[in-house]
């Protein structure tokens, strides 16, 4: 499949259950969820399956990010406009609605819409016609509609960000609501091992070895930017990796991972460095105590019971900025 769900929990099977469902209908699709989820890759997911049997480049997939563009400039990009309107270029331009006649349209983040454009896209929904800013004419349209917010519908109507008749509306449109990925961190060491297969194809690499160290530390990561974030922590391993073993960026391999990773050495028998892990240890706790004490060198150095001497010499041997640098 061209946009997989990946991952094993009972949120994303019930997911990967909703989609297929959704996907055997024309109904519009109101999709929920925190920022980096993969709303729009769901979206995506929708279309492949509702076209995959007849030759989805017959059928269009076209967006628009309402976080990303200008209000304003909204309305001209949904509905298009006719040649001769002020502060327009000098042409005619369809807008997405045109553009995905027979197919999909993706509006993200709906509710950054103005209570104008949602009251436009509302007669859309109800109307089904396209009127061109500077047109009098609508002309009629076949599309899917898919929607996607970062929080319920209830929740943006009540915060005064969503228009009550574009509530009302999108409150009977089919919903799919997707769980931050801290909710579900039984999916992460699949999506590990699907971003690190992915982006080494990319990079004409053979895939990388993954450790379950390295792995335990990433499913134990809050993910404040779900999905997205993992993704782009992935990106940065892969390219950082040597030896063709995967190797965490330094803000995340930090003393837990070195303990983790003594602990289990130890326990299977295997060779390690000590020297290496303890310094990393002790990197990891000398770094905590000066962001504790706003990297004033002589609290911290109290506070680890040494001298400021010998926490001085433990900055430069172990290549710890100073305060100065920072």
């Amino acid at each position: 499949m061209e946009y997989p769900i990946i991952g094993k929990s009972k949120a994303t099977d019930d997911l990967r259950k909703q989609v297929a469902k959704i996907a055997k209908t024309q109904k519009d699709v109101l999709i929920i969820g925190e920022t980096g989820t993969g709303k729009g890759a769901v979206a995506k997911n929708i279309h492949a399956e509702q076209f995959k049997e007849n030759g989805r480049n017959e059928h269009p997939f076209v967006s628009v990010n309402c976080t990303v563009i200008d209000d304003r400039e909204l309305e001209a990009v949904l509905f298009g406009f006719e040649k001769g309107v002020p502060g327009m270029p000098p042409t005619t331009k369809r807008g997405i609605f045109e553009l995905g006649n027979d197919g999909t349209v993706l509006i993200e983040e709906v509710e950054e819409a103005s209570f104008r454009n949602q009251i436009k896209i509302l007669t859309f929904l109800e109307e089904r016609k396209v009127k061109r800013l500077g047109g009098t004419n609508g002309r009629p349209v076949n599309v899917r509609v898919i929607m996607t917010m970062r929080q319920h519908p209830d929740d943006l109507l009540a915060a005064n960000k969503l228009y009550d008749g574009f509530h009302k509306k999108i409150s009977g449109m089919e919903r799919i609501s997707i769980p931050p990925l801290r909710e579900r961190k039984e999916d992460i060491p699949l999506l590990v091992k699907h971003f690190v297969s992915e982006i080494s194809k990319d990079l004409g690499i053979k895939d990388l070895a993954l450790d379950i160290n390295a792995v335990d530390v990433l499913v134990r990561h809050p993910w404040k930017e779900n999905i997205r974030e993992l993704k782009a922590v992935i990106d940065k391993s892969v390219l950082f990796s040597t030896d063709g073993k995967f190797a965490l960026p330094p803000e995340l391999a930090d003393e837990k991972t070195e303990v983790v990773k003594m602990i289990n050495n130890v326990l299977s028998g295997q060779s390690f460095v000590l020297d290496n892990s303890l310094d990393a240890i002790e990197k990891g706790i000398i770094e905590r105590a000066l962001a504790k004490f706003g990297f004033n060198q002589s609290r911290a150095a109290h506070f680890l019971g040494m001298t400021e001497q010998t926490l001085r010499y433990k900055l430069k041997r172990l290549g710890i900025a100073s305060a100065r640098s920072r």
